[in-house]
Parts: C-alpha cells; sequence; structure tokens
C-alpha cells in the first residue's frame, strides 16, 4: 500500500555545534513535526520543508534537570511537552504572531536575470511564525519511562509503578492517578479471580486509542498489557488488565484506531498483532510479522519502534541492527529495507545497514516518513559465551568491526507514494492500478486491458462502418490516446498535479479514477482539480475563493460525466454532496448540491445508485439521474435512510461500504442458475445489498421488501473476518460469470479469499440443499493486489526495487539505493481451480476454466496447477490418502493443450519428481506417441527431452527417428534441423548397450549401509521364519538383472540396426589415441542420418514437389546434387512430363504462358511478346561461349553438402546443331537499352543458366520455411533457375528440361540435348526426352499455345533428338525396345517409391533396362567409383 520513491531528504539541523537528535514526534495535523535532541527542540514544517523556530536549553537547565528523553504534542498543537532524564517535564507554549503573515519572503535578486519567471518558484503556503511563548517545568517523582497524552490530559509513566495524570497547566489530577500494584490482571474480562501484580514492575511503553478504549502498556519484564475501564475517565476502581498472551519479550507497542488492532514489537525480531475478542473480551492474536527469509536469513536485532499510518492501513517497524520495514494491516510484508542491493562499497548490508533508524513518525497523509538516524548501532548481533571454535591464544581484546551507520546522526525524510484504496475504497470497482503521492500521480501506461480494448475496438467497428457507408466516421467521438491504466506494460507515467493548486492545497488526500482511465480527479486540503488525458490538461477553479471555501472529506467518485464529492462548506458551515459536471467550467454555479446532516465519511455507487456513509453512522441511498432540459445538470432523489449505528463502535471504524447484488443462500432461493443473477444485474434496482468492512470484519446486509412496498434492511450476516481490501466486479459478463459475479476479499497474511457463485446445471432443481456460493481460500506470497482483472483472472500489485547510482559523498543520501517502483502481476486461475476440484466441484472448476481458455497464460496457469500440486504431494514425507494430483492430471485431460502442458511441468521440474508425476498421467512413450499421432511435433520434441533423461539411448534415438520422419512430412524445417542436430549427438555406443532406464538419476543415490542390494536366503529366513522354503537355484549378484528391453524392430523396422551391428560395439579409447574409431563412428552416425533424408528427398520428388525439394534441400544443407545423380535412372525419371509440367506450375506458383509467348500474369509483363523466333533470338543474344583456357583436371570428392560440380569428360558431338562461327556472332552481347534485354532476366541479374555470362548459383534462395502463400515471380523464378541449375548439375536431364520449358531457355535445352546424346546410355535417355517432348507438345497443342510456340522455336533440339534414336518424322521408334525410354502419351500417376534403410533405390527390372543394377552403395563408395569413371578433360565449348 506504502511504497517509498527516490531518495531521501537529509535535513540540515540550523544549529551550531548541536547535539545528536533522539526524538521525532508530529502534531495531530502532522504539519508540524517537532525534533528533539539532547539539550534543544526544534519545530519544523513538513512542505515546504523548512524549520519554523528552534529552542535551546541552557547548560544550566541540562545539568539541573536532565538532558531530552520524550517529546509530546497537545491534541490542539498549542503545547508541547519534553520529558527529561532528571524526571522533569518541562511544557512549552507555542503562540502564532499576529503581526507577521508569513515566516518566509521570497525576494528577487537585484540581478533581473536571476528573477523569477516559473510559477513553481513562488509558493503560497504561509509558513506560520511559531514562537516559544513561555516554558515551565514540573518535577515528576519516580522518573519518567514513557509519556502519551489523551484528550486534556497527558498520561505519564513512572519507574515505581505509577501513571500519573497531570493536566497541561502543569497540575496533577491525583484521582484518577494509576497504581499497577492495584491494578487486578487477568487473561480476559470474565475471569473473576483477577489478581493484581506481585513482582515489581513498571510500565516502558505507553500508547493510548480512543476507538479502542483504553492503554496498551509494556512492562520492564517484558510483558504486555491491555489496560480498559468501566468509563472514559479511567476510574481507577474500575480499571482492569488484560494480558496479551503468549509473549514476554516485548520492546515496544503501536494501536491501530480504525481496525482495532494492538501490535507489539519482540526481542526476537518479530512483531506480533492482537485484536479483542468480543465475545470474552480478552486479546487473541490476529497475526505475526514474520520477516522471510528471502529477505533476512536471520534475526536483525529487537523491534525498537512501531509507526501506523495516519490511515490505519500500513505499519513500520524498525529493528535494532538497523533497516525497516513495511507491512499492511493484517500481516503482509510490503517491503524491506534489509533486501535492498547497497553496492559494492557496502560489504554487509544487514550489519552495516544505513538505516540504522532510532525514533521514526509520518507526516501529512503518510506521504513522508520522517527517522531519526543514528551511527550507534544498538544491535550487532548475539556471541555464545559457550560456543568458542577458535579461542585467542592472546589476552588482548579483540579489534571490534565498525558497524556504524555511515548517514549518522541525522534526521532524514523518506517519501511515500500510496495507493488511492487506502483512503478511497470506492476506486476497487475499478481495474486500473495507479498510485498517488503528495503533489504527482503514478500511472501504469501503456496499451489498455482485454476488458477495455473490447470497448476501444467497437468503437473503431463503428468508425470503420461510418467509413465504408459514407457517413460521418466520426459523430461525436475523439480518438483516445494510449489509456493510463494497463495490465501490459511495467512503465509508468508521472502526472504532476499544477503547481498553481498543490502550493496552496498540499497534501493530496483524495484521488478518483473513472472506468476508462482517462479522466482522474484529485482532491488536497480544499477544492478539487480533474485532469483529462485527452488533452493533456488539468481543470481548476476559476475563482480561487470558491476553492478554498469547502474541503473535501468523504471521498471522491466518477459518475458517467460528473464527478461527486463529499465535502464541507465552510462559508456556510454544513456538509454537503455536491456533483460537477466534467465538461463544463469548475464553478459553484454549474454544481449540485444536496445538503447532508453530518460530515460525510465514505462515498459509493452502483450503476445510477449512490451510498453515502456519514459521521453519525447513518446510511443514506440516492438516486442518480441526468435533467432531460439540460444535460450538464444531474439529480439526486434521496431513497432511503438507515442508522447503521449498532454495525460499529465508531463511525470512524468503517472501512469501506459497497452496494451489490450478491445475496446468501437464501435470498438466492428465489431465483435458480444464472437467471436470477442476470435479472439482478439488468440494473441498479431496489434490492441491492449493502457491504460493509467494519475494522476488518465484512457484514453484508440484504435488503429486501417488508409487509408493505417498503424496502427494508434484514440483519448483517458476517462473511469474513480480518478483510483489508474489497473488490467487486462493476459490471457481470454472462461468458464468465463465476469471475465477474465474485467477491474479492484480501485478509493481508492469511491470503486471498473468494465467494465464489455456484450455479446448478440446467434443469437440476431437484436438490435444493446445494450451495449456491463458496467461499475459497488461497495463499498468495510474491504480490500485494492493489487491483483485480475479472476477466483477465490477473492480481496486479506493486513493488519496490532499487538501483544504485554513484556516490558523491559516504554520508550523502545519495549513497543510498534510488528506490523505483515496478508493476508485478498474478495470475490466480489455477488457484481457483485447485480449490475447486479439492471440493470435488470439478464441473465448476471446468466451466470457469473453459470460459478462460482463450486467454493467452491459460495453458501457464494449468501448468502452475499441476506444478504446485506435484511438488506438495511428491515431496510430503506423510501419507497422502486422498492425493489430488490424479484429480487435477484428469482435469488437465479434458483440455487439448494436456499434453503440452504436462511435458511443460516435466522440463521445469526436478528429475526426482518425474516417476511421481508419469505415474499419474501415464508412461512418457505413450505421450509421445500420441503428440505425434496428433501432429503435435513441438511438444514431441519436448517429450522427447524427457526420454533422453528416462531411457536408454537406442530409444531416444528410435523415437527422434520418428519425429524426424513426423518433422519432415509436415514440412517443419527448423524441427527437423534440430533433431538432426539431436541424432548425430548421441553416443552410438550408449545405443549399442541394453541399458536399462535411467532409473538411478531418479531414485536417491544412497542406500542403507546395513541392507544389502539383493535378498539373500538368510536374509529371508531370519525375517520370515519357517515361511521361507528351500530354493534350489541362486541368485548371481555379479550380473545385474535385465530391467530394460531392446528395442522393438517392429515399431520402426526401416531403422532398426541388425544384431550384428550392434554386437560390434568399439571400445572408446582416451584422447591420446588414435581417432579412426569417433571417425568410424561418425561416419556410421551420418550415414543413418543421410537415408532418413535421402528417403524423405526420394519421397518428395516421387511425388513431384520440387519446390519442397528445394526447401528441403537449403534448410537441412542436403546434398541434392550428389544424391540426384545415384537417383537419375531411378526416381528422378519422369514417366509423364505433361503431368511434371503442372506439378512445377502448380508448387511454384507459376503463371501458364498466353497466346503470345507471354506470361498470363501482369507480374509477368517483362516477357517478350513477339514469336517463338524472336524468344529464342533474345536469349542467344545474351550468351557468349567460353573458349578461354581449359580448366585443370581434377578430382572432386564432394562430401554432399555442397554443390559442386565433378570434372566431366570432353564430350563433343559431331551433331552440332550450330557451328561454332555462327554461334559466336549470335551471342555477343549488344548495348541496348535495360528495358529491351532479353524476357527472362530480371533485374539484369538473372540470365540462362546454360550462359557463362549468367550468374551461378552457389547459394540456395531463400525458400521460405513455411511455403503456403504464393512468392512473387521474381522470387519464383530465382527458385526455378536455382533447381534448374541443381538438376543440371546432376544430368537429371528430364526434370531438368521440363524446368527448361517452364523458364523458356533454349540454351538449356540445348545443353540438355548435348548432354543427352553424350549420355553412356544415350539411346535410352535420347528416347526418353523425345517422347517427354513429343507429351508435351501434344499437349500444349491443344491446351498451352504459349508453350506451342516455345516448342515450335526448338523444334532443331527435337529434330537432333530424333536423328539421334533413330526415328521416323511420324515418332515411331525403328530401334530395339530396350531401353525402356518409349513412354506412351497417356498420363499415369507416376508410382510411388518405398524405400528402407536396406534397399535406399528400387531396383530397375533387367527386363526393361537391358542393364543389370545392383543396390545402391554408400556415399562414399558410390562417389569414388564415379570419379574414377569419369574423363577430367573439359570440353571446348562450356556451356556451364
Amino acid at each position: 500500500m506504502y511504497y517509498p520513491v527516490g531518495w531521501p531528504r537529509l535535513l540540515s539541523l540550523p544549529q551550531e555545534s548541536g547535539t545528536d537528535p533522539i526524538k521525532v514526534s508530529a502534531n495531530r495535523d502532522r504539519i508540524l513535526v517537532a525534533i528533539l535532541t539532547q539539550d534543544s527542540i526544534l519545530i519544523w514544517y513538513a512542505k515546504p520543508c523548512v524549520p519554523i523556530i528552534s529552542h535551546r536549553r541552557s547548560p544550566q537547565s541540562v545539568s539541573e534537570l536532565g538532558t531530552n528523553l520524550l517529546v509530546c504534542w497537545r491534541p490542539d498543537s498549542s503545547m508541547i511537552a519534553v520529558a527529561t532524564s532528571g524526571g522533569h517535564i518541562i511544557f512549552y507554549n507555542l503562540v502564532v504572531l499576529t503581526d507577521l503573515k508569513s515566516l518566509y519572503e521570497q525576494e528577487d535578486p537585484v540581478n533581473p536575470a536571476l528573477k523569477r519567471e516559473s510559477a513553481e518558484l513562488y509558493f503560497k503556503e504561509n509558513v506560520p511564525p511559531l514562537v516559544f511563548s513561555q516554558a515551565f517545568e514540573v518535577p515528576i517523582p519516580g522518573g519518567i519511562t514513557d509519556i502519551a497524552s489523551i484528550r486534556d490530559e497527558l498520561m505519564i509513566a513512572t519507574e515505581d509503578g505509577h501513571i500519573l495524570r497531570y493536566l497541561w497547566d502543569g497540575q496533577v489530577n491525583r484521582d484518577y492517578c494509576l497504581d499497577l500494584r492495584r491494578i487486578p490482571f487477568c487473561v480476559d474480562q470474565q475471569v473473576l479471580r483477577a489478581v493484581p501484580l506481585v513482582e515489581e514492575a513498571h510500565v516502558t511503553s505507553l500508547s493510548y486509542s480512543p476507538l479502542l478504549g483504553g492503554f496498551a502498556i509494556v512492562l520492564n519484564d517484558g510483558r504486555a498489557a491491555f489496560l480498559v475501564a468501566n468509563s472514559l475517565k479511567f476510574d481507577p476502581n474500575g480499571v482492569q488488565g488484560i494480558w496479551a498472551g503468549g509473549v514476554e519479550d516485548v520492546t515496544c507497542s503501536a494501536l491501530n484506531h480504525k481496525y482495532r488492532l494492538m501490535a507489539f514489537g519482540r526481542s526476537n525480531s518479530k512483531g506480533i498483532v492482537y485484536s479483542i475478542d468480543e465475545s470474552t473480551g480478552g486479546l487473541e492474536v490476529s497475526h505475526q510479522l514474520l520477516l522471510p527469509t528471502k529477505d533476512y536469513p536471520g534475526c536483525p536485532g529487537p523491534v525498537t519502534g512501531l509507526r501506523w499510518t495516519p490511515d490505519s492501513t500500513s505499519l513500520a517497524l524498525v529493528w535494532a541492527a538497523g533497516g525497516f520495514s513495511i507491512w499492511s494491516t493484517f500481516g503482509t510484508m510490503i517491503l524491506c529495507s534489509l533486501g535492498w542491493d547497497h553496492g559494492p562499497r557496502l560489504t554487509d548490508s544487514i550489519r552495516k545497514s544505513p538505516y540504522n533508524i532510532q525514533d521514526l513518525d509520518w507526516s501529512a497523509e503518510g506521504y513522508q516518513l520522517w527517522v531519526v538516524n543514528s551511527s550507534t548501532r544498538q544491535f550487532t548481533g548475539l556471541k555464545d559465551a559457550e560456543f568458542c571454535p577458535f579461542p585467542s591464544t592472546t589476552e588482548e581484546k579483540e579489534e571490534q568491526p565498525d558497524y556504524s551507520s555511515h548517514l549518522g546522526n541525522n534526521v532524514l525524510v523518506i517519501p511515500f507514494v500510496k495507493s488511492p484504496l487506502t483512503v478511497n475504497p470506492a476506486m476497487a470497482a475499478n481495474d486500473q492500478l495507479y498510485l498517488q503521492g503528495e503533489d504527482k500521480l503514478y500511472m501504469n501506461s501503456g496499451d489498455t486491458g482485454v476488458s477495455q480494448k473490447k470497448v476501444e475496438q467497437e468503437k473503431i467497428d463503428s468508425i470503420m462502418n461510418n467509413t465504408e457507408q459514407g457517413k460521418d466516421p466520426l459523430p461525436g467521438f475523439n480518438p483516445l490516446p494510449s489509456n493510463l491504466q494497463s495490465s501490459h506494460t511495467k512503465q509508468w507515467t508521472i502526472v504532476p498535479i499544477p503547481h498553481a493548486y498543490i502550493s496552496s492545497s498540499w497534501p493530496i488526500r483524495y484521488t478518483a479514477c473513472d472506468s476508462t482511465g482517462h479522466w482522474i480527479a484529485v482532491a488536497g486540503r480544499t477544492g478539487l482539480a480533474h485532469y483529462s488525458d485527452h488533452n493533456k490538461k488539468w481543470k481548476l477553479f476559476g475563482n480561487e475563493t470558491q476553492e478554498k471555501d469547502f474541503i473535501v472529506t468523504g471521498g471522491v467518485l466518477w459518475w458517467t460525466e460528473f464527478l461527486i464529492i463529499g465535502c464541507f462548506n465552510i462559508s456556510a458551515n454544513r456538509d454537503e454532496v455536491r456533483l460537477y459536471p466534467r465538461e463544463s467550467r469548475l464553478e459553484n454555479g454549474y454544481c449540485t448540491i444536496e445538503e447532508v446532516d453530518a460530515q460525510v465519511l465514505l462515498l459509493n455507487r452502483l450503476g445510477d445508485r449512490l451510498v453515502v456513509y456519514c459521521a453519525n453512522s447513518h446510511i443514506s441511498l440516492y438516486q442518480l439521474h441526468v435533467d432531460e432540459t439540460n444535460p450538464m445538470l444531474a439529480c439526486l432523489t434521496k431513497v432511503q435512510d438507515v442508522d447503521a449505528s449498532a454495525l460499529s463502535i465508531h463511525p470512524a471504524c468503517v472501512v469501506s461500504i459497497t452496494l451489490t447484488h450478491l445475496r446468501t443462500e437464501a435470498r438466492q432461493r428465489s431465483g435458480e442458475g444464472r437467471d436470477s443473477s442476470d435479472r439482478s444485474l439488468s440494473s441498479a434496482d431496489e434490492s441491492a445489498s449493502l457491504i460493509m468492512n467494519v475494522s476488518g470484519r465484512l457484514v453484508l446486509i440484504q435488503r429486501e421488501k417488508g409487509s408493505g412496498d417498503e424496502m427494508l434492511y434484514s440483519p448483517p450476516t458476517v462473511l469474513a473476518g480480518s478483510c483489508e481490501q474489497v473488490w467487486l466486479p462493476a459490471t457481470a459478463n454472462h461468458a464468465k460469470p463465476h469471475l465477474t459475479l465474485a467477491l474479492w476479499l484480501y485478509c493481508g497474511a492469511a491470503g486471498m479469499r473468494v465467494w465464489l457463485p455456484l450455479f446448478p446445471r440446467e434443469g437440476d432443481s431437484s436438490h435444493a440443499f446445494m450451495a449456491r456460493r463458496i467461499m475459497l481460500h488461497f495463499p498468495v506470497n510474491n504480490i500485494y493486489p492493489l487491483a483485480i482483472l475479472f476477466e483477465e483472472a490477473l492480481m496486479l500489485g506493486v513493488e519496490n526495487d532499487t538501483q544504485v547510482f554513484p556516490e558523491s559523498s559516504s554520508s550523502s543520501p545519495s549513497s543510498l539505493p534510488f528506490c523505483t517502483l515496478e508493476r508485478v502481476s498474478e495470475v490466480y486461475l489455477q488457484q481457483l481451480l485447485r480449490q475447486l476440484i479439492r471440493r470435488n466441484l470439478g464441473q465448476h472448476a471446468w466451466e470457469i476454466a473453459s470460459s478462460c481458455s482463450s486467454l493467452p497464460y491459460f495453458q501457464h496457469s494449468l501448468e502452475l496447477l499441476l506444478h504446485s500440486v506435484l511438488e506438495e504431494e511428491a515431496t510430503s514425507k506423510e501419507p497422502i490418502p486422498d492425493a489430488l494430483l490424479p484429480s487435477v492430471v484428469d482435469f488437465i485431460r479434458s483440455f487439448p493443450v494436456y499434453r503440452e502442458t504436462v511435458v511443460r511441468c516435466t522440463r521445469k521440474t526436478e528429475v526426482a519428481l518425474w516417476p511421481y508425476l508419469f505415474a499419474a498421467v501415464g508412461s512418457p512413450k505413450d505421450l509421445f506417441s500420441e503428440c505425434l499421432k496428433r501432429g503435435e511435433l513441438s511438444t514431441a520434441a519436448s517429450y522427447l527431452i524427457v526420454l533422453q533423461s528416462l531411457e536408454p539411448a537406442s530409444v531416444a534415438r528410435q523415437h527422434a527417428t520418428q519425429l524426424l520422419d513426423a518433422a519432415l512430412d509436415s514440412v517443419n524445417w527448423k524441427l527437423a534441423q534440430e533433431l538432426v542436430r539431436f541424432l548425430t549427438a548421441i553416443d552410438p555406443d550408449e545405443c549399442g548397450e541394453l541399458a536399462s532406464p535411467r532409473i538411478s538419476q531418479i531414485l536417491p543415490s544412497f542406500s542403507s549401509p546395513l541392507s544389502p542390494p539383493h535378498a539373500e536366503v538368510e536374509d529371508l529366513s531370519l525375517v520370515l521364519g519357517t515361511l521361507v522354503g528351500p530354493r534350489t537355484r541362486s541368485i548371481s549378484t555379479n550380473q545385474p538383472p535385465k530391467t530394460g528391453s531392446p528395442p522393438d524392430p517392429a515399431t520402426h523396422p526401416t531403422l532398426s540396426r541388425s544384431a550384428s551391428e550392434k554386437d560390434q560395439k568399439v571400445k572408446r579409447l582416451s584422447n591420446s589415441s588414435s581417432q579412426n574409431t569417433s571417425r568410424d563412428a561418425g561416419t556410421a552416425e551420418e550415414f543413418f542420418i543421410d537415408v532418413i533424408l535421402a528417403r524423405h528427398a526420394r519421397k518428395l520428388l516421387t511425388a513431384g514437389q520440387m519446390a519442397d525439394l528445394g526447401t528441403f534441400t537449403a534448410q537441412l544443407e542436403f546434398p541434392v546434387v550428389a544424391w540426384l545423380r545415384r537417383e537419375q535412372n531411378r526416381a528422378a525419371q519422369v514417366d509423364d512430363f505433361v503431368w511434371a509440367l503442372k506439378k512445377i506450375h502448380q508448387d511454384f506458383d507459376w503463371p501458364w504462358p498466353g497466346e503470345n509467348g507471354g506470361r498470363s500474369r501482369a507480374d509477368s509483363s517483362q516477357a517478350g511478346h513477339g514469336n517463338s523466333s524472336r524468344l529464342v533470338e533474345d536469349n542467344l543474344r545474351q550468351l557468349y561461349i567460353d573458349t578461354g583456357v581449359q580448366r585443370q583436371q581434377h578430382i572432386n570428392t564432394d562430401s554432399g553438402y555442397l554443390s559442386q560440380p565433378a570434372a566431366r569428360p570432353d564430350r563433343q558431338s559431331d551433331l552440332s546443331l550450330l557451328s561454332e562461327q555462327t554461334v559466336d556472332a549470335m551471342l555477343r552481347m549488344r548495348d541496348r537499352p535495360v528495358d529491351q534485354r532479353s524476357a527472362l532476366s530480371d533485374d539484369q541479374d538473372m540470365a540462362s543458366v546454360c550462359g557463362v555470362q549468367s550468374p551461378t548459383l552457389t547459394s540456395p534462395p531463400s525458400f521460405s520455411q513455411t511455403p503456403k502463400e504464393a512468392d512473387p515471380p521474381s522470387k519464383a523464378k530465382a527458385k526455378l533457375t536455382y533447381m534448374l541449375h541443381q538438376l543440371l548439375e546432376a544430368e537429371c536431364l528430364e526434370w531438368a528440361s521440363c524446368f527448361a520449358i517452364i523458364l523458356m531457355d533454349v540454351m538449356a535445352i540445348i545443353r540438355i540435348v548435348n548432354a543427352a546424346r553424350s549420355a553412356t546410355d544415350s539411346m535410352k535417355v535420347v528416347g526418353r526426352l523425345y517422347q517427354g517432348f513429343l507429351q508435351l507438345d501434344s499437349y500444349a497443342a491443344s491446351y498451352s499455345p504459349g508453350y506451342r510456340r516455345f516448342l515450335a522455336g526448338i523444334q532443331p533440339q527435337v529434330v537432333s533428338l530424333a536423328s539421334y534414336a533413330q526415328v521416323s518424322p511420324g515418332g515411331e521408334q525403328v530401334s530395339q525396345d530396350n531401353a525402356g525410354g518409349g513412354v506412351s502419351t497417356s498420363t499415369p500417376r507416376p508410382r510411388s517409391l518405398s524405400r528402407s534403410v536396406s534397399d535406399p533405390g528400387e531396383k530397375i527390372e533387367g527386363e526393361r533396362t537391358g542393364v543389370q543394377r545392383t543396390r545402391t552403395p554408400s556415399p562414399g563408395k558410390e562417389r569414388r567409383e564415379r570419379d574414377s569413371l569419369e574423363v577430367g578433360e573439359e570440353s571446348a565449348c562450356v556451356l556451364m
């Protein structure tokens, strides 16, 4: 609730050679602060922080009366009492000088350049000129231990066991003085045998609270008690003491008035808080203040100081060893300075903590914490005198380390910001997160939340619809900037409050933000102002007199376009409720005023119904509506007034009041299911109930009709205790009724409580006894919730962070950590689901989870649910008869993200807990197989990592192979790359072993030293006696039992190795040994992976998926050229050229050519529009023949991963189509404009792959990993050209001819024809090519005139093929039909080739080929054989 910001301020006391400060105390208004030193007293003004007066006692007074010890203000701030060590009380009278208007006057310097021009340099605050008019002292017998003010009297505790009562004029009230020996003490007020103190004791700490009706005292022996009396006069005869049980080491105390709590500090660095049991009158422990070990894993010393904030919502606690902490009302630690980073200069940030606070107090509204810092540490740790591991050999005294505070003996002012919920609980209805400071606002800026995005999206949709229909796109709509509130950002926007307002109205008391987060109102000491996020401007009162004429006392609230305040009219001396219109000027002439009977304390609303709680304990209900004639005028109609004085001891004890439609069981019986809730949420009807937080006790008061038409309130129902904050959704979402109809309560250290509705099933009304609501409880450890996002299932909060800057001086405040704010959030969905499942309310849990399944962190919530239950049950040392984990697993199984949730939880959990988890969720093998079956490959990859830790390496490799096949089939190249690396990293030695599952990593690493690992007969007979019969066979313990089984070859028969291969396991050598073994193992593993990749490549090739083949090659660095060389007479053969042409067009999304030879798409407009001869001529003009120096003959040993062309023999054809002179004349490049060049050249860099002038693609183009969308023509052409280059390099002429025809590359056709005639089995190759051209020509004649023209242009090449193959002009083959090249012109689908590891390539029948073939050898062997057969001479005419 309270968070420090920035650096503290170090006060410079206006005294020369002054003594050290010891105490600090603020008056009741907390505007004046008294600082007490040993011989003087100083009065400071809080804002601006300036000194007013300083008084130093004379040395004679100090020697006679003693040094100063304690200071206490009179309630009206007219006097100050100072207690001395000599047992005297010095009374000082404070008087305001009337002849001076202000103590400080600002004057501009003579130099005009230094004159003030900004309004911020002028402060309007009048610092009162105070003086000490007179002083007198009163001796106190017995010595003074503590003093406290009670109304017009001063209570003084003495060392002789008395509590004296003095008037402020110095007279003692002897009739009402107390003697501890005469006060009876007991544990509660019902015990009649109360006994007085027997031993000598006196009071060391004294605190008074009028709302508690008594004194909290701490005795010198460490005991604590509470003194109560029959009357407020505290007659000594009616005073009784009530012991605070369970503690005997109390050091200090502090009382909370609003929540009626008593906080005590203890010597063990803990705090304990008591409340009054109203049934017995005794003190019961409310909660304890325990320092978490994450902040300090030790004891920082006794608690030396406790101070509640002025609004009673937070407690400051300090320790003797240093450091301070802030706690919420019911025990949540908000911050602790012991965990801050103080930089490298401070070696021990705990024992040398800079904050060594001796005394502290809060200033106005809790925005400043004034502390007295002491350089001398009061506690440096405890030493055990009986434990001395290293005794000193010398008698010299050891040097004590320096634990002093480097801040010295000074007074510091620590600035704070706080949540608006501390003073304006009506803001709990909004889901905005912001903090308020004394002169600025901290807004959580950024995008809007999920619920706010719906409103903004509706506005945007309306604008789009109006624009489409030709209407005004912005009918009365102002485009909004990014909202100041957000649940999606950690950035804070600081909105400073105008100096014109804050200079005279400091500090800010109330703030309010509307539901959209764009309008913010602030109210200070007088008046108010509001801020608009639309124009980034503030709106102030134009008449400053009207601004200073009223004081906001009961909060600020937004209703539609009106601002509602509860205020006190100073001029009229009355209390009012005012409504100011937002759009008009801030003037009283525009506001609506409703007079009330007493001071307004609280405001809240539900829809158009306003509830007002006043200081006379009356609750008033008003109906709000806008005047029909004047939309700028709001009206209030009083509906009902109820006296609620019986609900609270004092009106100030009412923390919050809320209107709601929530009902108890009896009220819900009248309506069933969701319909009743829907009817109640239609509008603010007459039956709205009241929820009041009275001193932490939540009370529900229902409103229902009486005998007549009058609405009456039923007796109150207590819903919960120890309640700090209450949240109710402003509106309900019928899609998420459970979350938006729930009541949320934060109970401090007790965690969060949710009053959740339980809707019966449709038509199920037979069991009327079933509950309609249930109170769920779950802990909240990592966040203090400040806002609840109901639909988003999030809690928002703030936590402190620190930054260290380079220090200028060790004693300056800049040497301290700079405090910053950070927004934090936490998902609470898993907490609700767990509590419902524990109570066997799984159906309701499923409904809630289903309504939240669209949230981006829904799966994370399920993961947190599973993880929390798993850790709690798996690490429990006690047996769990009703384990929750199976139920949670069954619940998560009902959602599609079940498998992914399990594996995410597994990977974030310790390996030792995995057996417990998989005993509930099932075998990871089964989950892996199910993921493969459902196509959840990324989830299956996560299970693969789990299997690697639980199963032998052979099992992991087997499953990785299956996943690799699935990844390749689903075109998931990134996963395939990872799997290839995974398979490569598996040690082949581990795969050869029949290892058992690695359960040794899961079970405890230790065993009982007294029990053997296996049960022997003697042991069994010793334990079981005659129950054990003789055994004829003994168990050999030398060989471990076989707990694992080899992988089943039937599961993946194509990838299982033979038994002989597994048995030939080579033992690994040391690093210094030969590397032949590792090289052989690596080669085997590479071959194993290459076979898998080759099988998938063959699958793509036979299916004609050439685009996928190219992407596969580029992503996995597959040696496609070497592989295509092996497959050129097998899978790379094309039986149907027309089918291949169509597949290429389809895969590459390539347009079909038009009738004039151009492309049918607009992007191909660069193509030539002439006839086929013109196209051929354009191609030939781009090329020339390289007859340069012959390349050096060499033999490539291609590794397969770099596509390098191997050396080919010099193949010259005597059937050359063109002479060398003719080609040389045609291929010279002419100087022509860029736009007149070849149609096949894109951007001057992509000519025919057959020409040397065209660039050779040494690396593949960027194939998309997810080729779902059509590529642009330039990108598609680059891919086609790259594939043509690869096919030509691998001499796959049939597929290459299809790509060349699609690209209309004449020179590629020439090269293909020349290569076909130069092939070893040229008769077969030429025959198949010729038949393919005939198929394409027949198809183009009927369906594609564009290709028909191109085929006519390459007719000389087709004729040369016919001549070489000895075919007639009619196309009938006259040679023997033994090459298998004659293919019918029909278009059958290609056969599907199934490959295995033992047979990578399909055997071609000898009857058709006439050539006997064997199975494909290994890649290395085939490469060596092919290279040995090729001749290294280079052809004279190089076209590639």
